[in-house]
């Protein structure tokens, strides 16, 4: 008979952090899920934004330097917020097996502050994913060139980062969306993600994986992409293998030179082994065969009779082929339009 210390030492402890606005709205949306294991945090240098997420444990940066009215659209200000209290996020952060930053890139708190804070959260141990949102193409130039600086930022920073253009929204898959609905498809979009790899580490199954497997999978991985996939009834699995190879963020990533792949499935009790074979071949397929680190998690869910759930989540690639933003609000592309 096994027996067990009376200690906490198996449990993993994650945390999601939101930085700047947007980061705090998405974390917000995942606080709400009540996630398992999951603690929700926010960051920012804006004391107006703090408050609309009151529920959440906060903390205001930069207070001197800004005196709580945000980082005017400069990153270095965000940047230099997060280092003025860099003692003090490092008290906030506390001890963590996973942190999971979320974060809009454009502007200031958000770009500035992120980059610094995933270094704080790696230096004290934890596994860094970064899920940064990058604009609309109909927004000013000023704010695709800031994005464009975060993302070569966040790079050294954090273990894996997942750059989610705010473009791919319009994507016809979606079908035409209403504005607000575009950005809670990017919320729940995230929340997914971070749940399916909570999952991976909770959930017991024939196929499952640990903290450890994790890092060694994405520790240093560098840029990342997910996709999403579902199905129920007798074409559960060609619609979750087309969910997957169709899932918006997906779109213009080199997946197939991925050199790290976890692949997680949840289906119903009755889910066959030809499916999950089925399943797993058309991942293979997917992600190329030059991915040298392969996980595979797969686990029933007695809530899911007749429906599948997977998940795919690829690191190491190269940079993204994503096509430069048609500024088509204020000016033709190229056209050097001024923040």
């Amino acid at each position: 008979m096994i027996q067990f210390a009376a200690t906490e030492h198996g449990a993993v402890r994650v945390r999601v952090v939101g930085v700047g606005n947007a980061g705090g709205m998405i974390t917000k949306r995942i606080a709400h899920e009540r996630l398992p294991g999951v603690e929700c945090s926010v960051v920012n240098t804006a004391l107006k934004d703090l408050g609309n997420c009151q529920e959440i444990r906060a903390l205001q940066i930069g207070t001197t330097l800004t005196r709580g009215h945000g980082a005017g659209m400069d990153p270095a200000i965000g940047r230099k917020a997060a280092l003025e209290d860099a003692n003090r996020l490092r008290d906030f952060l506390g001890a963590n097996d996973i942190v999971f930053l979320v974060a809009g890139f454009g502007k200031g708190t958000g770009t500035g502050a992120t980059p610094e804070i995933g270094l704080l959260a790696k230096e004290l141990g934890a596994l860094t994913f970064a899920f940064v949102t990058t604009p609309f193409a109909f927004e000013r130039r000023c704010h695709h060139d800031i994005a464009a600086q975060g993302l070569e930022e966040i790079k050294e920073r954090v273990d894996a980062w997942i750059p989610l253009s705010n473009q791919r929204l319009f994507d016809p898959e979606l079908g035409p969306l209403k504005y607000q609905a575009a950005l809670d498809y990017m919320n729940e979009a995230v929340l997914a993600a971070i749940r399916g790899l909570v999952e991976v580490l909770h959930q017991p199954g024939p196929m499952s994986l640990d903290l450890a497997d994790l890092r060694t999978i994405f520790k240093g991985s560098g840029r990342a992409v997910f996709a999403l996939g579902a199905g129920k009834g007798e074409s559960r699995v060609a619609d979750t293998v087309r969910g997957l190879t169709k899932y918006p963020f997906l779109q213009d990533a080199r997946v197939e030179s991925a050199r790290s792949v976890l692949f997680s499935l949840v289906g119903g009790t009755e889910l066959g082994s030809q499916e999950v074979d089925q399943l797993a071949t058309e991942i293979g397929r997917l992600t190329g065969s030059d991915s040298n680190k392969i996980a595979q998690s797969i686990h029933p869910d007695d809530s899911l009779q007749g429906e599948l759930r997977a998940m795919v989540l690829a690191a190491g690639m190269g940079e993204a082929a994503e096509p430069a933003p048609e500024f088509g609000l204020f000016g033709e592309r190229g056209a050097g339009v001024r923040g």
